[in-house]
């Protein structure tokens, strides 16, 4: 039940961090894993670890159908897609610019809603009658902080993003659930790594007193996609430490 061997995986964001450790994570249990790139840096060394890279920016989804595509003709089906590319910013909210507040828009919301819609999609084109998505959320798409106004907001839009479509698309039987992280040693939480004093204070309030692991994520990532979970829809995980039950 809890397997996920030969289950057609497709997973944005794959180059680090997150995205890279559940790409590795579903294919040492068997799954044969796609994963997306914005340009051909990581194309090598991806296909060494059994990943097959897909250029695409989340950004443009106006190709997403066509970025999908060859995937369905070879193997007739994705079986779970797994939206996680993101990203995030420390701009003060009174000093964002309209440019960086859509760039973060359309990564971090539209480019996971785009993608849920073109699954759903071609899913029903190629007459198959399921789907699993899971949505790589964020701690702060429920609480707030500081310096991350925009960043907290897209999150929180793709929490109930996945609660709606779960109750939309149930009659499919798609199951749409999604998975919140709390501070994971990435690039993206490298300048606070940086400032010592922060990270300190992030520690305190952390009852297991260590930041996660991009791997701390993978269990949760596993079993979304497994059919252990298939009652489950609308949902979110929180895997950060202890830190929201203060």
């Amino acid at each position: 039940m809890f397997s996920v061997k030969d289950k057609i995986v497709f997973i944005t964001g794959v180059s680090r961090g997150i995205g890279r450790a559940i790409a590795r994570g579903f294919v040492e249990h068997g799954a044969i894993v796609y994963g997306s790139i914005r340009n051909e840096q990581y194309k090598d060394e991806l296909l060494k670890e059994n990943i097959y890279p897909v250029i695409y920016d989340v950004r443009n989804f106006q190709v997403a159908e066509k970025t999908l595509l060859p995937i369905y003709e070879k193997e007739g089906r994705i079986d779970c897609l797994i939206n996680n590319a993101g990203i995030s910013s420390n701009t003060p909210a009174s000093l964002f610019k309209e440019e960086e507040v859509r760039k973060i828009i359309e990564t971090n919301f539209e480019g996971a809603f785009f993608l849920c819609q073109t699954y759903y999609k071609l899913q029903k084109k190629y007459k198959i009658k399921q789907g699993n998505i899971i949505n790589i959320a964020s701690i702060l798409g429920l609480v707030g902080t500081m310096l991350a106004s925009i960043y907290s907001g897209t999150k929180g839009a793709v929490l109930q993003l996945t609660k709606s479509l779960a109750i939309e698309w149930a009659n499919s039987n798609f199951r749409v659930n999604a998975i919140c992280p709390g501070f994971i040693e990435t690039d993206m939480t490298e300048n606070m790594q940086k400032r010592e004093e922060l990270k300190n204070k992030i520690l305190e309030n952390i009852p297991l007193k260590r930041l996660g692991k991009p791997e701390d994520i993978v269990g949760a990532a596993l079993f979304l996609a497994s059919d252990y979970s298939s009652y489950m829809t609308g949902q979110y995980i929180v895997i950060d430490g202890g830190l929201t039950c203060q």
